[in-house]
Protein backbone atom coordinates (compact mmCIF):
# COMPACT_ATOMS: atom_id res chain seq x y z
CA UNK A 1 0.00 0.00 0.00
CA UNK A 2 2.75 2.27 0.79
CA UNK A 3 4.63 1.65 -2.41
CA UNK A 4 1.20 2.47 -4.33
CA UNK A 5 1.24 6.04 -2.73
CA UNK A 6 4.89 6.82 -4.32
CA UNK A 7 4.24 5.03 -7.79
CA UNK A 8 0.75 7.38 -7.76
CA UNK A 9 2.94 9.80 -7.11
CA UNK A 10 5.29 9.46 -9.66
CA UNK A 11 2.54 8.79 -12.75
CA UNK A 12 0.77 12.46 -11.19
CA UNK A 13 4.78 14.03 -11.65
CA UNK A 14 5.09 11.74 -15.41
CA UNK A 15 1.71 13.84 -16.15
CA UNK A 16 1.86 16.49 -15.41
CA UNK A 17 4.74 17.22 -17.61
CA UNK A 18 2.25 16.50 -20.61
CA UNK A 19 0.29 19.82 -20.68
CA UNK A 20 3.45 21.35 -21.26
CA UNK A 21 3.98 20.78 -25.05
CA UNK A 22 5.87 23.47 -25.99
CA UNK A 23 8.53 23.06 -23.55
CA UNK A 24 8.44 19.31 -24.45
CA UNK A 25 9.03 20.25 -28.52
CA UNK A 26 11.99 22.79 -27.47
CA UNK A 27 13.29 20.00 -25.37
CA UNK A 28 13.74 17.55 -27.99
CA UNK A 29 14.86 20.02 -30.27
CA UNK A 30 17.34 21.27 -27.61
CA UNK A 31 18.66 17.36 -27.21
CA UNK A 32 19.08 16.79 -30.72
CA UNK A 33 21.29 19.94 -31.21
CA UNK A 34 23.23 18.90 -28.06
CA UNK A 35 24.28 15.76 -29.86
CA UNK A 36 24.74 16.71 -33.06
CA UNK A 37 27.30 19.84 -31.82
CA UNK A 38 29.24 17.20 -29.67
CA UNK A 39 29.10 14.47 -32.46
CA UNK A 40 30.61 17.43 -34.88
CA UNK A 41 32.65 18.99 -32.55
CA UNK A 42 34.06 15.21 -32.11
CA UNK A 43 34.15 14.50 -35.67
CA UNK A 44 36.16 17.50 -36.51
CA UNK A 45 38.76 17.08 -34.20
CA UNK A 46 39.44 13.94 -35.11
CA UNK A 47 40.07 15.19 -38.89
CA UNK A 48 42.71 17.60 -37.61
CA UNK A 49 44.92 14.36 -37.12
CA UNK A 50 43.70 14.32 -32.84
CA UNK A 51 44.37 10.81 -32.11
CA UNK A 52 41.81 9.11 -29.07
CA UNK A 53 44.40 7.42 -27.79
CA UNK A 54 44.08 5.33 -24.72
CA UNK A 55 42.31 5.71 -21.79
CA UNK A 56 43.37 6.91 -18.76
CA UNK A 57 43.39 4.81 -15.59
CA UNK A 58 42.87 1.19 -16.42
CA UNK A 59 44.95 0.34 -19.22
CA UNK A 60 41.64 0.58 -21.24
CA UNK A 61 41.94 0.54 -25.37
CA UNK A 62 41.83 3.28 -27.68
CA UNK A 63 38.68 5.19 -28.04
CA UNK A 64 37.22 5.02 -31.54
CA UNK A 65 35.30 7.73 -33.03
CA UNK A 66 32.16 5.45 -33.04
CA UNK A 67 32.24 4.90 -28.95
CA UNK A 68 32.53 8.38 -29.03
CA UNK A 69 29.74 9.28 -30.63
CA UNK A 70 27.83 6.25 -28.99
CA UNK A 71 29.22 7.78 -25.45
CA UNK A 72 27.67 11.04 -26.58
CA UNK A 73 24.66 9.42 -27.45
CA UNK A 74 24.23 7.29 -23.98
CA UNK A 75 24.98 10.24 -21.95
CA UNK A 76 22.13 11.87 -23.62
CA UNK A 77 20.18 8.99 -22.39
CA UNK A 78 21.08 8.92 -18.84
CA UNK A 79 21.84 12.42 -18.59
CA UNK A 80 17.60 12.97 -19.15
CA UNK A 81 17.10 10.02 -16.49
CA UNK A 82 20.00 12.15 -13.33
CA UNK A 83 18.90 16.04 -13.87
CA UNK A 84 17.06 17.61 -11.73
CA UNK A 85 16.10 21.12 -10.36
CA UNK A 86 13.88 20.80 -6.87
CA UNK A 87 16.83 21.84 -4.71
CA UNK A 88 15.70 25.51 -5.24
CA UNK A 89 12.28 24.55 -5.00
CA UNK A 90 12.75 22.78 -1.91
CA UNK A 91 14.91 25.63 -1.17
CA UNK A 92 11.88 28.81 -1.41
CA UNK A 93 9.63 26.04 0.22
CA UNK A 94 11.41 26.42 3.28
CA UNK A 95 11.56 30.23 2.78
CA UNK A 96 7.66 30.66 2.69
CA UNK A 97 7.37 27.76 5.17
CA UNK A 98 5.02 25.55 2.96
CA UNK A 99 7.62 22.34 3.72
CA UNK A 100 5.84 22.51 7.25
CA UNK A 101 2.93 20.96 5.51
CA UNK A 102 4.67 17.66 4.59
CA UNK A 103 5.39 17.08 8.40
CA UNK A 104 2.09 16.11 8.39
CA UNK A 105 1.73 14.13 5.73
CA UNK A 106 1.95 10.07 6.17
CA UNK A 107 4.16 9.64 3.92
CA UNK A 108 8.48 9.93 3.60
CA UNK A 109 9.29 13.37 1.85
CA UNK A 110 12.46 12.44 0.87
CA UNK A 111 10.78 9.56 -1.00
CA UNK A 112 7.84 11.92 -2.44
CA UNK A 113 10.62 13.94 -3.66
CA UNK A 114 11.93 11.25 -5.48
CA UNK A 115 8.89 9.73 -7.00
CA UNK A 116 8.74 13.27 -8.27
CA UNK A 117 11.96 13.61 -9.40
CA UNK A 118 11.67 9.60 -11.45
CA UNK A 119 8.53 10.41 -12.81
CA UNK A 120 9.45 14.23 -14.42
CA UNK A 121 12.70 12.42 -15.72
CA UNK A 122 11.04 9.47 -17.34
CA UNK A 123 9.03 12.08 -19.26
CA UNK A 124 12.33 13.68 -20.30
CA UNK A 125 13.53 10.03 -21.42
CA UNK A 126 10.96 9.22 -23.63
CA UNK A 127 10.02 12.56 -25.55
CA UNK A 128 13.60 13.85 -26.03
CA UNK A 129 16.30 12.18 -24.83
CA UNK A 130 14.93 8.26 -26.14
CA UNK A 131 13.75 9.79 -29.94
CA UNK A 132 17.51 11.38 -30.40
CA UNK A 133 19.20 8.15 -29.20
CA UNK A 134 17.44 6.03 -31.23
CA UNK A 135 17.93 8.48 -34.30
CA UNK A 136 21.42 8.58 -34.08
CA UNK A 137 21.47 5.03 -33.56
CA UNK A 138 19.90 4.81 -36.93
CA UNK A 139 22.20 6.95 -38.57
CA UNK A 140 25.43 6.39 -36.72
CA UNK A 141 25.27 2.91 -36.02
CA UNK A 142 25.06 2.25 -32.11
CA UNK A 143 27.54 -0.35 -30.46
CA UNK A 144 26.16 -3.17 -28.25
CA UNK A 145 28.08 -4.17 -24.87
CA UNK A 146 30.55 -6.66 -25.06
CA UNK A 147 28.52 -9.12 -23.04
CA UNK A 148 25.36 -9.26 -21.14
CA UNK A 149 27.45 -8.74 -17.47
CA UNK A 150 28.75 -5.57 -18.72
CA UNK A 151 25.20 -4.30 -19.97
CA UNK A 152 24.08 -5.23 -16.54
CA UNK A 153 26.51 -3.27 -14.68
CA UNK A 154 25.17 0.02 -16.78
CA UNK A 155 22.10 -0.92 -15.73
CA UNK A 156 23.39 -1.18 -12.39
CA UNK A 157 25.22 1.89 -11.58
CA UNK A 158 22.76 3.83 -14.04
CA UNK A 159 20.51 3.05 -11.11
CA UNK A 160 23.22 4.00 -8.26
CA UNK A 161 23.82 7.37 -10.63
CA UNK A 162 20.11 8.12 -10.26
CA UNK A 163 20.09 7.78 -6.54
CA UNK A 164 23.26 9.37 -5.89
CA UNK A 165 22.42 12.89 -7.47
CA UNK A 166 19.20 13.07 -6.08
CA UNK A 167 21.03 12.70 -2.93
CA UNK A 168 23.23 15.16 -3.85
CA UNK A 169 20.73 17.47 -4.56
CA UNK A 170 18.26 17.04 -1.74
CA UNK A 171 20.90 17.60 0.66
CA UNK A 172 21.54 20.49 -1.42
CA UNK A 173 18.54 21.78 -0.61
CA UNK A 174 17.81 20.77 3.04
CA UNK A 175 20.68 23.23 3.27
CA UNK A 176 18.32 26.42 2.67
CA UNK A 177 17.25 25.97 6.36
CA UNK A 178 20.62 27.09 7.13
CA UNK A 179 21.95 29.44 4.34
CA UNK A 180 18.06 30.92 2.87
CA UNK A 181 19.39 30.75 -0.54
CA UNK A 182 20.49 27.24 -2.62
CA UNK A 183 21.00 28.52 -5.93
CA UNK A 184 24.57 29.13 -5.79
CA UNK A 185 24.82 25.57 -3.72
CA UNK A 186 23.10 24.24 -6.50
CA UNK A 187 25.62 25.61 -8.65
CA UNK A 188 28.56 24.37 -7.19
CA UNK A 189 27.18 20.59 -7.13
CA UNK A 190 26.47 21.23 -11.00
CA UNK A 191 30.40 22.03 -11.35
CA UNK A 192 31.72 19.58 -9.66
CA UNK A 193 29.24 16.95 -11.28
CA UNK A 194 30.32 18.38 -14.45
CA UNK A 195 34.20 18.76 -14.39
CA UNK A 196 34.86 15.02 -11.99
CA UNK A 197 31.54 13.40 -13.32
CA UNK A 198 32.99 12.75 -17.15
CA UNK A 199 29.56 13.69 -18.42
CA UNK A 200 30.87 16.64 -21.26
CA UNK A 201 34.66 15.79 -21.18
CA UNK A 202 35.50 11.84 -20.67
CA UNK A 203 37.70 11.09 -17.64
CA UNK A 204 39.34 8.96 -20.35
CA UNK A 205 41.01 12.19 -21.45
CA UNK A 206 41.67 14.14 -18.14
CA UNK A 207 45.86 12.98 -16.37
CA UNK A 208 45.90 9.91 -14.64
CA UNK A 209 46.33 10.97 -11.29
CA UNK A 210 43.09 13.42 -11.75
CA UNK A 211 40.82 10.51 -13.42
CA UNK A 212 42.14 8.21 -10.15
CA UNK A 213 40.75 10.96 -7.90
CA UNK A 214 37.45 10.56 -9.59
CA UNK A 215 37.41 6.95 -8.28
CA UNK A 216 37.21 7.76 -4.64
CA UNK A 217 34.60 10.82 -5.80
CA UNK A 218 31.05 10.11 -6.06
CA UNK A 219 30.38 12.41 -9.08
CA UNK A 220 32.01 9.58 -11.47
CA UNK A 221 29.04 7.22 -10.60
CA UNK A 222 26.22 9.20 -11.35
CA UNK A 223 26.72 8.48 -15.53
CA UNK A 224 30.58 7.89 -16.54
CA UNK A 225 31.00 4.45 -15.02
CA UNK A 226 27.95 3.13 -15.89
CA UNK A 227 28.94 3.92 -19.76
CA UNK A 228 32.38 3.10 -19.24
CA UNK A 229 30.89 -0.78 -18.10
CA UNK A 230 28.67 -0.40 -21.55
CA UNK A 231 31.45 0.30 -24.18
CA UNK A 232 33.77 -2.07 -22.12
CA UNK A 233 36.14 0.30 -21.28
CA UNK A 234 36.00 -0.83 -17.74
CA UNK A 235 37.08 -4.51 -17.07
CA UNK A 236 34.75 -6.64 -15.28
CA UNK A 237 37.47 -7.56 -12.45
CA UNK A 238 37.46 -4.43 -11.33
CA UNK A 239 33.64 -4.24 -10.28
CA UNK A 240 33.83 -5.15 -6.76
CA UNK A 241 35.88 -1.46 -6.08
CA UNK A 242 33.78 0.42 -8.51
CA UNK A 243 30.22 -1.30 -7.20
CA UNK A 244 31.85 -0.84 -3.70
CA UNK A 245 32.50 2.68 -4.13
CA UNK A 246 29.06 3.68 -5.36
CA UNK A 247 27.13 1.92 -3.18
CA UNK A 248 28.66 3.79 -0.33
CA UNK A 249 28.63 6.67 -1.75
CA UNK A 250 24.52 6.10 -2.21
CA UNK A 251 24.74 4.89 1.39
CA UNK A 252 26.49 7.19 2.78
CA UNK A 253 24.55 10.25 1.19
CA UNK A 254 21.15 8.75 2.19
CA UNK A 255 22.04 8.83 5.85
CA UNK A 256 23.49 12.19 5.24
CA UNK A 257 19.62 13.26 3.89
CA UNK A 258 17.87 11.13 6.90
CA UNK A 259 20.31 13.06 9.63
CA UNK A 260 19.42 16.55 7.54
CA UNK A 261 15.75 16.02 7.97
CA UNK A 262 15.81 15.06 11.16
CA UNK A 263 17.54 17.82 12.36
CA UNK A 264 15.58 20.01 10.24
CA UNK A 265 12.35 18.24 12.05
CA UNK A 266 14.10 19.86 15.02
CA UNK A 267 14.86 22.84 14.08
CA UNK A 268 10.89 24.05 12.78
CA UNK A 269 9.75 22.46 16.49
CA UNK A 270 11.92 24.35 18.58
CA UNK A 271 11.68 27.77 16.55
CA UNK A 272 7.63 27.20 17.24
CA UNK A 273 6.81 26.49 13.43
Amino acid sequence: MSAAKYLAFLSAAFKSQVSYRLSTVMGLFTSAVHVFVRVKLWEALVSTGLRLGTSAGRGSPAVTLQEMIAFIMITEFVGALTRGDFANELGVSIQDGSVVMHFLRPVSYQLYLFSSFFGKNLYRVFTTALPVVVLGGILAGFPLPPSFPHLLMFLVFTLLGIIIIFELIYITGLLAFWTQKTWFLSWYVEALCTFFGGAVVPLWFYPRALERLTIFLPFRYISFEGINYYLGKTPLSATGVSLGIAVFWALLLFIIGQLMWIRVQKKVTINGG
